[in-house]
């Protein structure tokens, strides 16, 4: 794994790992990786100084970059002193989690609500009964329905201001009269 001087190869070695984690999340590795080092970066960091730390390619480095900013995992920074741009962490991670549960999930479950109904479809069509239990299929896509009004609910904490919420913080850490 190439590695430019100032970087310990813990920090590669951690960027590996939350690459690792990324991919559960439908993400590649590198992504993972790139992150890391934006993340963990006392500056931002430009797509060349990325390439000479991974020794990937500029059509990869760009290909990467791009995925990470459509899901918002990263912003753009300030230009660089050569006037190339910087990449920043986004630290605002509800506001991530909730555009990798819109952009991919929310997809993935319309794909399969499509298909489950495809099948219902034939399944009530065809006279001689298919080799599949007709109830649980109808049973499944209930499920799915119900997967798709929870992910709903879980987009519109995107809608919600959080900061209204602090009081809960001062109410808890206040004591209680039988307390005294």
């Amino acid at each position: 794994m190439p590695n430019s001087g100032d970087i310990a190869p813990e920090w590669d070695e951690l960027a590996l790992e939350v690459g690792k984690f990324m991919r559960y999340w439908g993400f590649k590795v590198i992504h993972g990786r790139i992150w890391t080092h934006i993340f963990l970066s006392k500056k931002p960091l430009d797509a060349g100084t990325l390439m000479e730390r991974f020794g990937l390619s500029k059509a990869l480095m760009s290909l990467s970059l791009k995925d990470l900013l459509t899901y918002k995992v990263i912003l753009e920074g300030p230009k660089s002193d050569k006037g190339t741009q910087t990449y920043v962490a986004n630290p605002n991670i509800l506001e991530v989690i909730l555009n990798v549960l819109r952009r991919r999930e929310k997809r993935m479950l319309a794909e399969l609500k499509t298909s489950q109904e495809l099948l219902l479809s034939v399944a009530r069509k065809n006279e001689e009964p298919l080799a599949l239990n007709l109830e649980n299929l109808e049973a499944m896509g209930e499920m799915i329905t119900q997967a798709q009004c929870t992910l709903e609910a879980m987009l519109e904490l995107s809608n919600i201001d959080f900061k209204s919420f602090e009081f809960l913080n001062q109410i808890s850490s206040t004591p209680l009269e039988s307390d005294s």
